[in-house]
């Protein structure tokens, strides 16, 4: 029998040897063998959930020890990690099979990872500081790691230290059980496991910068606007977390600095214990010999001058012998820095640090590292919330995190249920929820989603309970504090009881530590605070200690427990403002003037001339800073869900119910705001209609609105859908619906379609839309119901297929009077129905369509249209109107005033376009005025194109 048939008979007699090598870091053969295919996800999770460990070993061996491929797999694989484990077990692979490894086998073929250390110097420089004996002969073989004999064989003096190799083994060993385990666990949910390689999903992350940002609009409605716009426009190339230092073009010059943003839950700090696991696990980065990670909360604390030296020695006391090795060296050393939006100190005047030994100001380390005057050559990688003060030019490659796409929220949906038909019930629920499905691409919005949502779908809601799954934000938050409240601590507690929502026993219970807790949110929010002391806790009248343990981890949590120093944050940051919301509305009197005085600052920030004698509201006065309203909208629409749930007796336990009767003031107010407000505060007010969910309300207030103005707000489907509940609600005719440059994509104008016949004037401008939604807006027109008079849809893409349909609903349509079809790819074929079908349309005033790609085939169809109807004036030609050029030179303006307009690739082909018909015009015969106005619009287009391609260079 030859040696290749011999392995499983030869694992099997090491098999309890193999139990003992293995099971102090299984995590890394785990990984490699369901990577390599020879676990399943499933059966890889359920591996990884035993416990100890020792049992995912044994398990583990059963599973490979059942036939000679099996066993050949699994060896092929654990000759790839050996360097992770002990020495006996490198031994014993070598020694157990010599030939083995060195004939093909058709087993399986995996690449093998990089064994030379980009470090070598270092080591050389060691060795001959140090004397280690070599095997007999004075031969090293196989990996670094086995050139050492084992720990009896050695004869290394007491004094002496593990060379560099073992020590980074050690590091990577430590860091592997350090970001093994994550927060968010729920004892009472057995399908939920807090292992990183079970939680974690991919996220989507973009190479560009972090432009654009708003400082005082909320961050995830950023986010989710922005988010729609690169999705629609799909012009920036996602990025793996692993390729994060990898250039996009092959034989680029390598990246050592990287900025990595996202807002409050987007996965951060996961993404910073990836890379970590992801390196020590051998999986990635393996161009870097050492990382380590810092937490600008943690370096918050330091008060004392420090070197980075022992900065090191601190954070990872195991890398002590060899810091000052690894720092003279830097070249291979990856640094992460995570959330420098969390740091206390300004780094843009830092003191310039050159010397790792240095004693220094942390601010100076911090500065000093990132401009490189500190460990020079060494990969530095920053987190951070989008802020507009970060230090952008310090770095080669600023990526944002979008979070996740449908397929990682699916994803994360059955990792967290672990049941195919319950995921998916939850997805599609998710999913079909606009609302939900809004939330969900930010991973910490997920999970609160999904906890919110398991007893619904698990069957634990009480049989009396008529509480449908939550839909709106508020409900959602809602139902995730009480089912963290009715949590059990004590494992003799059935976990199967039924949750009963709004259990006035228990929020009496639990009464004054969610007013205490919603007191620390509120002014904390205001103070735009966001990490805690425990002597912050106690001038809020509370200890930590009095909070139920099915708090910690889920509503808040302490940053670091090892530390001596506890700092305290909120699971998340909509955690913090659904609080602060929540104090609000239990602490506000019965008095209508009272609310509508909060009101009136939480979303216009406008201070009552006579405020009434209310501590909430003079806290209020005395802390709200200026335009600080634009980042409380989350928190404004969570204060309607909640006065809704009192005013229904949903917090009966905390206070007591409104009465009724303040609806009435309530959509007095509604209706004088929605009037006359646009833009982000109409769309603000909208939302907040919605959450409040009172369907006497809307009815009275939805008809008042004749005109909705929402020009340049980004929208996404959450926006149309929020615009689509409160307009239902009104049968009355819209004089205008101005969606331009909201990117509303052919999702949210479906979802808005059965608006559309109702509008007089329809704003459709630049929206990137195609043939499809022509083919909708001329279903619109086709309609007896249709009253809108002018529809503008320029620059966007509905070609000559689109405006064909466009050219045959006007057959029929008795209402539209100007159609606006500027820059929208026609050429010459998208006319061939024009004529049979406006010959006869009595109503059509005006036709602009320049911009186009029409021949001049083409525009004498159009001449022969303007001789059939002289009543019609149809403009071609940027030279034949001067408000066209008028029109485009503002336009023009709008772009150059708003940047991130031209993230869109389509408006920089319209650009294009409008300049290559203007080289086309005829200026013979021209008033000089008009010529002039067209010179001025081609040399201003040419800056605006020059800037914008210096910008993405």
């Amino acid at each position: 029998m030859s040696e290749k048939t011999e392995c499983l008979h030869k694992v099997r007699a090491c098999k309890e040897s193999l139990v003992e090598w293995l099971e102090k870091n299984p995590a890394v053969l785990l990984r490699w063998l369901h990577d390599a295919g020879a676990l399943s996800q499933p059966r890889y999770f359920s591996l990884l959930e035993s416990r100890p460990e020792r049992n995912q070993v044994i398990s583990l061996l059963e599973i490979m020890l059942k036939n000679e491929d099996s066993c050949r797999t699994f060896l092929h694989v654990l000759q790839q990690v050996q360097d992770h484990y002990c020495l006996e077990l490198r031994n014993w692979l070598r020694n157990t099979f010599p030939v083995y490894y060195k004939q093909p086998t058709d087993a399986i073929d995996l690449e093998k990872p990089q064994k030379k250390s980009p470090w070598k110097k270092i080591l050389n420089g060691m060795k001959r500081g140090k004397k280690y004996n070599l095997e007999k002969g004075g031969q090293a073989s196989g990996a670094p790691g086995d050139r050492l004999q084992s720990e009896g064989q050695t004869s290394r003096a007491p004094d002496e230290h593990p060379p560099l190799d073992d020590i980074l083994q050690n590091h990577k060993q430590s860091q592997l059980k350090h970001t093994v385990k994550i927060q968010g666990k729920l004892e009472t949910s057995h399908s939920w496991c807090e292992m990183l390689e079970i939680r974690y999903t991919e996220l989507f992350i973009t190479d560009e910068d972090p432009a654009g940002l708003q400082k005082d609009q909320h961050e995830y409605l950023v986010l989710a606007n922005r988010r729609a716009r690169i999705y629609e426009h799909n012009k920036h190339q996602k990025i793996n977390i692993t390729d994060i230092l990898t250039p996009l073009e092959p034989g680029s010059q390598g990246l050592k600095t990287v900025l990595m943003t996202g807002i409050a839950g987007i996965g951060k700090t996961y993404a910073v214990q990836r890379i970590m696991h992801e390196w020590a696990i051998g999986k990635a980065f393996n161009h870097v010999s050492c990382a380590i990670n810092f937490a600008f909360r943690e370096i918050n604390l330091l008060g004392e001058p420090i070197s980075l030296l022992e900065l090191i020695k601190q954070k990872h006391a195991h890398l002590k012998t060899v810091a000052e090795t690894l720092c003279s060296n830097p070249e291979g050393l990856l640094v992460l820095l995570d959330g420098l939006d969390e740091f206390k100190h300004s780094i843009s005047q830092g003191t310039k640090v050159q010397s790792f030994k240095d004693p220094a100001p942390i601010k100076d380390l911090v500065s000093s590292l990132l401009n490189g005057s500190l460990l020079k050559g060494a990969f530095i990688v920053v987190t951070s919330r989008p802020r507009p003060s970060l230090p952008l030019d310090c770095f080669d490659r600023k990526v944002v995190i979008l979070g996740f796409g449908d397929k990682q929220v699916k994803e994360f949906c059955f990792r967290f249920f672990r049941q195919d038909t319950l995921s998916e019930e939850v997805f599609h629920y998710i999913m079909k929820n606009d609302t939900l499905s809004g939330l969900s691409f930010i991973p910490l919005y997920c999970f609160i989603i999904c906890t919110a949502l398991g007893p619904f779908f698990q069957g634990k809601m009480e049989e009396s309970c008529l509480d449908m799954p939550p839909e709106t934000m508020t409900e959602v938050y809602r139902s995730y504090l009480c089912t963290i409240l009715h949590l059990r601590d004590d494992s003799s507690k059935d976990d199967e009881e039924p949750i009963i929502l709004c259990s006035q026993a228990i929020l009496s219970k639990m009464k004054d530590s969610l007013y205490q807790l919603g007191k620390l949110a509120y002014i904390s929010l205001l103070e735009r605070k966001i990490i805690f002391t425990s002597d912050d806790l106690r001038r809020f009248g509370f200890d930590p200690s009095q909070l139920p343990d099915s708090f910690f981890h889920r509503v808040f949590v302490n940053i670091d427990e090892q530390s001596s120093t506890e700092m305290f944050v909120f699971f998340h940051m909509t955690i913090q403002e659904f609080f602060a919301a929540l104090y609000c509305v239990v602490s506000i009197s019965s008095s209508a003037e009272e609310l509508l005085q909060c009101l009136d600052l939480w979303c216009f920030g406008i201070s009552p001339k006579e405020p009434s004698q209310s501590e909430l509201l003079a806290t209020t006065i005395k802390l709200m800073t200026a335009k600080q309203w634009e980042s409380l909208q989350m928190f404004s629409r969570f204060v309607m869900g909640l006065l809704s749930f009192r005013i229904e007796g949903k917090l009966c336990g905390l206070v007591d119910p409104f009465s009724q009767d303040i609806l009435v003031p309530l959509t007095n107010w509604f209706q004088g705001k929605i009037s006359y407000e646009v833009n982000k505060r109409l769309l603000n007010l909208l939302h907040c209609l919605r959450e409040l969910r009172q369907e006497a309300v809307v009815k009275v207030v939805a008809p008042e609105i004749d005109e909705v103005d929402l020009f340049k707000v980004i929208l996404n489907p959450a926006d149309c859908a929020t615009l689509s509940y409160i307009l239902k609600h009104s049968t009355c005719r819209l004089k205008t619906l101005n969606l331009g440059y909201t990117n509303i994509g052919i999702e949210g104008l479906r979802q808005m379609q059965p608006l559309l016949y109702r509008c007089q004037t329809l704003y459709l401008r630049y929206n990137s839309l195609c043939k499809e939604a022509a083919e909708m807006e001329a279903d619109v027109l086709k309609s007896p119901t249709c009253q809108v008079k002018s529809l503008l849809m320029c620059g966007n893409s509905i070609g000559s297929e689109g405006i064909q349909c466009l050219w045959e609903a006007l057959r029929y349509n008795q209402t539209l009077e100007e159609l606006y079809v500027d820059i929208n790819g026609i050429t010459d074929s998208g006319l061939k129905n024009l004529l049979p079908c406006l010959t006869h349309n009595k109503t059509l005033r005006l036709l602009t369509i320049v911009g186009n790609k029409l021949s001049d085939e083409g525009k004498e169809v159009l001449l022969e249209l303007q001789r059939r109807l002289p009543s019609l004036k149809i403009l071609s030609s940027f030279m034949g109107d001067m408000g066209v050029l008028q029109a485009y030179l503002d336009w023009v303006e709008e772009l150059k005033v708003n940047p991130q307009q031209m993230e869109s690739v389509k408006n920089v082909d319209a650009l294009c376009r409008v300049l290559s018909e203007l080289k086309k015009e005829d200026p013979a015969e021209k008033p000089p005025a008009l010529k002039e106005r067209a010179a001025e619009l081609e040399r201003e287009i040419r800056l605006l194109l020059q800037s914008s391609s210096e910008t993405g260079r």
